[in-house]
């Protein structure tokens, strides 16, 4: 039988590791990433683009949600089983982003944000 780790021990395993990596040099990074026969610039420009993808989808899930009405506090996001949850600070409505799919989900996409007088429908916003 195969050893499955919980969600819960995935994610403290990625905190340790990352945690790890915090504690090295920047030099000891790069003859890490030497070592394992990557080049250095090539691992570091394809890092850089998938950050920048993720920030991005972020960016324009964010202005999706404005656009409906919706008021999210940045500070606010919570860390879940493989995504970030927050709400609508004025109707409550739910909204996650996961960093696997780069997407977002909630109620709050449903619709216009109904404390703040917005008429915009959901067809309209998804464009």
């Amino acid at each position: 039988m195969a050893y499955r780790t919980s969600l819960d021990g995935q994610q403290r395993i990625l905190d340790h590791l990352a945690e790890s990596v915090f504690q090295l040099s920047d030099e000891e990074i790069l003859d890490e990433v030497r070592e394992s026969g990557v080049d250095p610039q090539e691992e570091a420009d394809r890092t850089s683009v998938v950050l920048r993808q993720a920030v991005d989808t972020w960016e324009s899930e964010n202005e999706r949600l404005s656009n409906l009405g919706h008021t999210i506090n940045p500070n606010y996001w919570r860390s879940g089983q493989r995504s970030y949850h927050n709400n609508c600070l004025n109707c409550g409505a739910s909204v996650s982003f996961s960093t696997t799919t780069q997407r977002m989900e909630g109620n709050a996409l449903d619709g216009s944000c109904p404390d703040n007088g917005y008429t915009t429908k959901k067809r309209e916003a998804s464009r």
